[in-house]
């Protein structure tokens, strides 16, 4: 073997090995986002998008709002229209616009408090719930977690 053929050989099985050591450290080590549930994922890199580019752009306030109310559900919380603004960082007018524009193509549903008339519950319909999984490749729950104080769940048929 020629003395440029064992270097070539040499640089080959180091660069072979540097490319194992860093498959290996992203396997021992994933991302934060890789262990999260996909929307949960979404959420946090766009907080972190929000610090980094903090002229507001990347905004898309429908699709912020489907989030929220997905992870809710899935947490298996209730969400009124006021924290939908807050958790998604949406002005209220805003919020109360897209969710007549979602509420009118069917993808999530309204309920009012019966304990306080004032506030307005909301959550995804049945059919939002299935087109959010599709969108993230994931496999719509059997069963999704029902809130435990009487929220409205994903089973839930829309109310018009």
């Amino acid at each position: 073997m020629s003395h440029n053929s064992h270097d070539e050989m040499q640089a080959l099985i180091q660069q072979t090995m540097g490319a194992l050591n860093a498959l290996s450290q992203r396997i021992a080590a994933p991302d934060v986002e890789a262990l999260l549930h996909p929307v949960d994922a979404e959420l946090r890199l766009r907080r972190r998008r929000e610090r980094t580019f903090t002229l507001g752009y990347f905004g898309d306030a429908a699709w912020d709002i489907l989030l929220e109310l997905e992870r809710a559900q899935r947490m298996g919380h209730k969400i009124a229209i006021t924290d939908i603004g807050v958790e998604s960082r949406i002005p209220l007018t805003t919020v109360l616009r897209y969710l007549t524009r979602l509420e009118k193509d069917g993808l999530i549903t309204r309920r009012v408090d019966p304990n306080d008339r004032r506030r307005v519950f909301v959550a995804l319909t049945p059919d939002g719930y299935r087109q959010l999984c599709a969108s993230f490749g994931i496999e719509p729950s059997i069963s999704p977690a029902k809130p435990s104080d009487g929220a409205i769940g994903f089973a839930a048929s829309p109310s018009r």
